[in-house]
Order: structure tokens, then sequence, then C-alpha cells
């Protein structure tokens, strides 16, 4: 999107990949015609940077998770606008984020981390109650991420996360153990020019309230820019990036609402994913692609506009399809149904017959102005996935860790 962007405005682009481990579908939505040139990082940092160096580029931006640490360390190396590198660590880390987090005295989940299972067991007893999250310390996309109410589910899910490749490909170092936190989840899109912060979208995570398996969340909506919850949200978030030392670029903030107050989950420093870059744009307000583009091309104008109130016209959902069960997909139904929704505005679904389903299976986005017609759709929605959107080889039920929390879905604040 970032390529294709600054293309059509006569922008050169140079592509570096991080690394060479990412699976098929992590990379699916990179074209390399699309740049001038295509660099493959072989892990040597310093041919990498001369190959670049030659460029001369006037900046170094992620597109992706897995190019966070690389384009961080890039871009100060080049002497080009970048974030602080005494957080350099802890902007993928998870565990180091939260612990820099807190020592600037904001709320974070109590946690732990260690390779050694009985290790994490006996922190567990000593410092937590049921059910815990389990995870990789530099997890994406939800990977390996577990939510257990047992011992015996603890081991389980650290086995999985210290014996297989994580979805970057790569090797996980220790489990990260978490708090549970039992409220809800907010994540927030900003742009960072030089320690100067915009909020580009605000989104509530709904996570469905009954379920047999842990899903961190199944649906998401774009909240109005104002408002005394997204007011206290955004302050935390900008503190969050003080904290991290962000002051260059997009930033994806998630934090948990609990007990009156928000909550620190994670940061990703680069752009939210997918149409969510742009989906606040298409409602009528501000966007995080637009807003990036800007602190590269126009930092004055970005600057300017700070201040500046945006409002949507319009509200958004995204939907995730959920298949019943995992496996291999026999047949799709109902799609053209959801295709007929009046709110609908895109959809992608897998079809394929021999595809393999995992956790999510499709993305259905509805737009419109009143948010109770897009509800009244997502609720069409539902009631087709569970007469059963997928119909999957052997028809094996998942095996469930837990049931996860009922969660109401807050429409406005």
């Amino acid at each position: 999107m970032l390529a294709n962007e600054l293309r059509a405005q006569n922008v050169k682009c140079i592509a570096v990949e991080s690394t060479s481990e990412l699976s098929p579908e992590m990379k699916s939505k990179f074209n390399p015609d699309g740049f001038s040139e295509v660099i493959q990082h072989q892990q040597d940092l310093d041919q990498t940077l001369q190959s670049i160096r030659q460029h001369q580029p006037t900046h170094v931006i992620p597109g992706f998770e897995s190019g966070v640490e690389l384009a961080d360390w890039l871009s100060n190396q080049l002497s080009l606008p970048c974030n602080e590198p005494k957080q350099h660590d802890a902007r993928r880390d998870k565990f180091r984020m939260t612990e820099l987090v807190r020592a600037d005295g904001l709320r974070t989940a109590k946690q732990f981390r260690s390779n050694d299972v009985e290790e994490i067991l006996c922190w567990i007893r000593d410092t937590l109650a049921w059910p815990v999250i389990v995870k990789p310390l530099k997890s994406v996309a939800s990977d390996h991420v577990f939510c257990c109410s047992s011992a015996d589910e603890v081991r389980d899910a650290a086995e999985a996360v210290l014996s297989q490749k994580n979805v970057l490909g790569s090797r996980n170092a220790a489990v990260l153990v978490q708090e549970f936190l039992n409220g809800t989840e907010y994540a927030i899109d900003i742009v960072n020019f030089a320690g100067q912060k915009k909020i580009t979208a605000i989104w509530q995570y709904y996570r469905p309230p009954s379920s047999q398996d842990f899903v961190c969340y199944d649906a998401m909506t774009l909240l109005p820019y104002t408002g005394n919850r997204q007011d206290a949200l955004r302050s935390y978030a900008f503190d969050v990036m003080d904290a991290l030392g962000i002051q260059f670029g997009p930033a994806h903030c998630e934090l948990m609402w609990v007990d009156g107050e928000p909550v620190f989950v994670e940061v990703g420093v680069r752009m939210s994913a997918g149409i969510n870059a742009t989906l606040s744009r298409i409602c009528g307000g501000i966007c995080q692609l637009d807003k990036t583009v800007e602190i590269l091309l126009s930092p004055d104008r970005f600057l300017a506009t700070l201040d500046d109130q945006p409002c949507l016209e319009k509200r958004a959902v995204n939907v995730f399809l959920i298949p019943q069960r995992q496996g291999r997909l026999l047949r799709a139904r109902g799609l053209d149904q959801i295709q007929k929704l009046p709110t609908l505005h895109s959809m992608s679904a897998a079809t394929k017959p021999g595809e393999m389903l995992s956790r999510v299976a499709g993305l259905v986005t509805m737009v419109h102005e009143d948010i109770e017609a897009i509800q009244r759709d997502v609720g069409v929605i539902r009631s087709l996935e569970r007469e059963g959107i997928f119909e999957v080889e052997h028809e094996v039920q998942v095996e469930a860790l837990r049931q996860s929390p009922k969660i109401e879905y807050e429409h406005e604040h």
C-alpha cells in the first residue's frame, strides 16, 4: 500500500526483504514489481547497509512486523528520521516493551518470561489467578496466543510456543506469560513525526461472548474520534509512544479498558494491517496510510494540521469469519447472501476446495452511516456462521483451551 501510494506521487521505492523465512501467506501482498530494486537481507547488517546506502535514501520505514527491527536499525545507521535507539530492543520484544511502559508509571499486565515451564508454573502459582495468557515474546497476528486455565494447558501452550517456528519463520527463544485482563480491548492507530503525534483511527475489538476455542477477537468497529473514553485512550497511547521512544512513523497501540482505565497490551511500530490503514478515510476521516505518506513527503503539512479534529461521516465494522472447525475446506456456502447485504463494503473468504482453514477464514467489511444497520447485517453473518459457512473435511472439532468470557460490545462512548 505504501509503495503504491508513493509510486503514484513519482517517488522511487526500494524494498528490503528482512528475512527469507516468511511463509507465502505472510508475503502474499508483496509485489516486487512495484519497486525499483529488491534487496534481500542475508543477516549481514553491514552488507545490507552498503547496498542501501548507494541509493541515498531519504527514509526507511517498515512495511510489515518482520521489518520493524531492521528498519529501525537502518534508519539510525543512515542518520535518517528514526526512533530513539536506546529503546530499540523493546519495540518488538513484548516483555521488554511492557517493562518500559510500566517503568514510565503506566498500568500494565503482570508478566513473566522463561523457557523453563516449571519456572513459569511456579511464578503463576505465586502471582496470578487463572486464567493466564501464554504467547511468544515476538508474536504477530495472534500467532501462538493461548488462554490457559490449568497447569497442563500452560505446559501444552509453552511447548507449542517453544517447539514451533512462528509465522515470521523464526524460533521462539522464550515464553511470555501475562495476567489475563478481563475488559474491552481497543487499538489506537497513530502517526508520529519528531515526537508529535496524530490519532488516525480508534478501534474497539469484540470477543465472541461464547466460544469453545479461545479467540482473541472476531470483529472490530471503527469508533468516532471524540468521547471521554477516546480521550483517555488517546492520552495513554501518547504516553506509550514516549515510553518506547517512538518518535517517527506509524504505530498501532493495543490497550485493554479495565476497571475504568486503560491497561497496556502491546504496540506494533508499523501501520495497521490491510484495509484498516485506509478505512477511516473511507468513512470520512483521516487515515494512517495518508498521514504516513505525509510525514515522508510533506512533514510541514503534517505539523500544520496536528490540531485539526477529524470527524467520521460513516461507521465501519470488520467481521472475521471464524470457521466452526479447522481443517481442509470442502465447500463454502452462504457467501452469496453476504454479498447482498446493504452495508457490505468488501469481502474476502476462503472458497477454494482443499484450502487449509485455521482460526480465521475470511474478512467482511461493513460501511454505513447507521451503526444499527451494520449491526443488523452482522447478525445475518453470525446466523450464517452458526449454520456453517465452511464445510471442512472430516468435520473434526477444534480442541478448546477454554471458554471465552463474555465481554459486552460497546457501540458508542
